[in-house]
């Protein structure tokens, strides 16, 4: 005669066996596709990923367990409880279970939606150091730092600088590639590295950039889609930005910093962040406000991490779009103060 509790141990052992396999394949689904990703990415998606598989494990070995020995312990190894102790231990059992595997089925689903689009093999070219950038892979950011010299050889310290949050999903790597012509011109560049790939997740990451360089003078922030939107709430409760540059974006509400300088930069093929997504949040920005919309560039266009589902057919070869966003870029950084020489 069955005890009580013992049907709805097996129910949730059998749950947690589905459970736990998810949670190991995810992140071994993960590892196998964009492992090189992950681990140059924010910490959080790898630790995740780890704790994952980890609970996986116990997830499984503890369901197995369940329904393959379930209560065949000898009698005289079996606690004395009475029926009413034994439903009390079931209810219990499944007022903590449950929960439990809601939260583990948002882990593993959180983890398989956060993905990321992988930086093509011109974009992790561009992370790599010359006579003319130094690249620096912080913790939380990827840095390209200019290196130049006044006649004498005395190293010359940019005084102008922009930290740039990535589009969501994308790795920060995407991004070296069309903003190094920036530091190639003088101006620091950082690139964040976003949990799970969500600025939003971190809307004050840039400030950490800040305080670790004080010797820039001017900075500006910028972004990426959902990038720029962070970029944007950022920039208008920060005095010590002065600019905000925006690549295919807007923001989530008007800016209350009028005095603001701001560059839009958007593509006529884009259909994630469309033209009438740029027409209709102009109110949001200040009257101010650069608009450059380049000819048949599309949402990723303004990246390098492949096509992105949704988007527009690109009408201008991925070069010349990015070629004419790096000449605006370079332009709105100058005009931010002089540029050193």
């Amino acid at each position: 005669m069955a005890q009580p509790g013992e049907t709805s141990d097996k129910v949730l052992a059998a749950a947690w066996l589905v459970v736990g396999a998810a949670l190991v394949l995810v992140p071994v689904w993960l590892g196998w596709t964009r492992w090189q990703v992950v681990l140059s990415g924010h910490p959080l998606m790898l630790a995740l990923a780890v704790a994952s598989g980890l609970l996986g494990i116990v997830a499984i070995a503890w369901a197995i367990a369940t329904l393959l020995l379930g209560n065949r312990l000898p009698p005289a190894h079996r606690p004395r409880r009475t029926p009413q102790q034994l439903a009390r231990r079931a209810t219990w059992r499944i007022a903590i279970a449950v929960p439990a595997l809601l939260i583990c089925v948002v882990l593993a689903a959180s983890l398989a939606w956060a993905r990321p689009f992988a930086a093509t093999s011109v974009a992790v070219a561009a992370t790599r150091s010359s006579t003319t950038v130094r690249i620096a892979d912080r913790l939380g950011w990827l840095e390209l730092v200019p290196i130049r010299r006044t006649p004498g050889g005395d190293p010359i310290r940019p005084t102008i600088g922009l930290v740039f949050a990535p589009g969501a999903r994308v790795d920060t790597r995407a991004y070296a590639h069309i903003l190094r012509p920036l530091a190639e011109a003088g101006y620091f560049v950082a690139i964040l590295k976003e949990p799970l790939g969500v600025s939003m997740l971190q809307v004050n990451h840039a400030q950490a950039v800040l305080d670790v360089h004080p010797e820039i003078n001017h900075w500006s922030v910028g972004g990426h889609s959902l990038g720029g939107v962070a970029a944007a709430r950022f920039a208008d409760s920060h005095p010590r930005v002065e600019g905000l540059v925006l690549f295919a974006s807007y923001p989530s509400g008007g800016l209350k910093r009028t005095e603001l300088k701001v560059l839009s930069v958007s593509g006529t093929a884009d259909r994630l962040t469309t033209p009438s997504d740029i027409e209709d949040a102009k109110a949001d920005l200040p009257a101010g406000t650069r608009y450059v919309s380049i000819q048949g560039a599309t949402h990723s266009s303004f990246g390098d991490y492949g096509e992105q589902r949704g988007d527009g057919e690109p009408g201008v070869p991925r070069q010349q779009a990015q070629a004419e966003i790096q000449k605006v870029t370079v332009a709105f950084m100058a005009g931010l103060a002089p540029k050193t020489k």
